[in-house]
């Protein structure tokens, strides 16, 4: 299942970045797993970029979201709802999900989801269910701004999602490359940083604020992916 947007133009690595620094947020619906489940990893996803960068993802509940997250169906009438210009269904189109770049339109930064079978961190994917938090990972980098990056092997913008893919073998979510761009594209990340950790026991992400000069201490993290392609 492939992404939606289209490639960088020119070997560009990402957009125009956002100019705010505090990027806000909420859901239009939740997935399969439940609302519970479904902020879980959908607010794991955003901690990734903000452990790197100098942006910030708050969720409001007055309206004024900037970022709009939603689980579709390929009813037509739902997507014009919301003029969605891309059809998502997984069986069909083979569009798992897409994040919209930064802009001035209505669509600008929204995140949306085929209404899918989705795992979270504790379920091994494989049975047809598809690794939430990783595919919001790698759409929330679309709607920040970055492009594919088909160069880098372990960019998490790699534009298919990878069947058996786990972050079990990696220390680190974003690859070097990742980092690199969306710190280019906004600086460092600033006074604290959040990190997510795979609590193995518990099956979920756990997250952890460290304060950027204290000496943080050693854990073992575990990151999953999970099978079929990608959007």
């Amino acid at each position: 299942m492939y992404c939606a947007m289209p490639d960088n133009i020119g070997n560009k690595k990402y957009c125009t970045p956002w100019k705010q620094k505090v990027l806000t947020y909420d859901f239009q619906n939740y997935s399969s797993l439940g609302k519970e489940k479904t902020l879980n990893e959908i607010e794991n996803a955003f901690s990734v970029w903000q452990n790197v960068c100098d942006l910030k993802f708050e969720r409001v509940f007055d309206g004024s979201q900037v970022m709009n997250i939603a689980f579709l169906t390929d009813d037509e009438k739902q997507n014009a709802e919301i003029n969605c210009p891309y059809k998502l269904n997984n069986k069909k189109s083979g569009t798992l999900a897409h994040g919209f770049y930064p802009g001035n339109s209505t669509l600008s930064g929204d995140l949306h989801f085929d209404n899918e079978r989705w795992a979270d961190q504790k379920t091994v994917s494989g049975d047809g269910t598809f690794n939430l938090f990783s595919v919001a990972v790698y759409e929330i980098g679309h709607s920040i701004g970055l492009f594919h990056n088909t160069e880098d092997k372990d960019s998490v913008m790699q534009p298919i999602y990878k069947p058996g893919f786990s972050f079990k073998n990696k220390k680190k979510i974003l690859s070097e490359s990742d980092i690199k761009t969306v710190q280019e594209m906004y600086g460092a990340a600033k006074n604290v940083i959040v990190t997510a950790i795979f609590n193995s026991r518990q099956g979920k992400v756990m997250i952890k604020k460290i304060a950027k000069n204290s000496k943080p201490k050693k854990v073992k993290t575990i990151y999953t992916f999970k099978p079929n392609h990608f959007s």
